[in-house]
């Protein structure tokens, strides 16, 4: 076997073994990419309760503030009444008493729809940010033990990587080059074996002559039709590359 072709065997199957570590490396965070958006959309739901939840305490805050101070305006206007000594002031007074308590009572209603509408919310509320917190811790601790993969995979890849580049120095700058177009346009296999006058990384028909020379071993050959480095295989190299 022609020694460039042994070394073209060499660095494909090192190659080969790179693409897989990138292929799996680049697909590792999609395994969780559903478990990523279910998270995103839990704190999306988290987030616009949370907003709700302080609108609403701010209004049951206000109100309860509001309702407070006329209770207390009440029972000012209870005390002057002791002082009025007309009683065009006494009844102007009792009229104001019982507009304030008819206001108090609206304002009585409202906090009640409120009080209501506010636990309501608070409940979801809290219910939200359970499922958000549980699903995040959940992302977060599969994201670590992601991250250690990625350094694994990176560490991996850097070993191949430097054997990958010792093979390459025993070719010449274009086949390199040639080799590594090829395997980059057929998915990891560039150099395959002719059998039987079939190009076995395509498996179509080998022109006659093209195998016969490919079987000389004098120089390198392309398959017509995948582009694919062609070369003969006997049963001794066959079992010696198993080897």
């Amino acid at each position: 076997m022609l020694k460039d072709v042994k070394t073209m065997i060499l660095l494909q199957e090192v190659m080969f073994k790179i693409k897989a570590l990138e292929d799996e490396r680049n697909a590792t965070p999609e395994k969780i990419a559903d478990q990523k958006n279910e998270m995103l959309q839990a704190e999306e739901e988290f987030t616009n309760l949370s907003s709700e939840f302080e609108e609403l305490k701010k209004q049951r805050r206000d109100l309860e503030y509001e309702l407070e101070d006329e209770k207390e305006k009440i029972e000012r206007s209870k005390a002057r009444l002791m002082t009025i000594k007309t009683n065009r002031e006494y009844f102007a007074m009792l009229k104001e008493i019982d507009m304030t308590k008819r206001m108090n009572r609206q304002k009585e209603e409202e906090l009640l729809e409120l009080m209501i509408r506010y636990e309501e919310i608070e409940s979801r509320f809290n219910s939200a940010k359970e499922r958000y917190e549980t699903l995040k811790g959940k992302y977060d601790g599969n994201m670590e033990e992601i991250k250690k993969h990625m350094k694994s995979f990176d560490s991996d890849i850097a070993k191949l990587q430097k054997e990958k580049d010792q093979i390459a120095k025993n070719l010449d700058s274009n086949k390199t080059k040639r080799f590594e177009i090829v395997f980059k346009r057929r998915n990891g296999i560039a150099v395959v074996p002719a059998k039987n006058y079939i190009c076995t990384g395509c498996n179509m028909n080998i022109p006659p002559q093209l195998f016969n020379m490919i079987q000389k071993e004098d120089r390198l050959y392309e398959c017509p039709n995948c582009s694919r480095i062609l070369y003969y295989e006997n049963d001794k190299e066959r079992e010696a590359l198993k080897g």
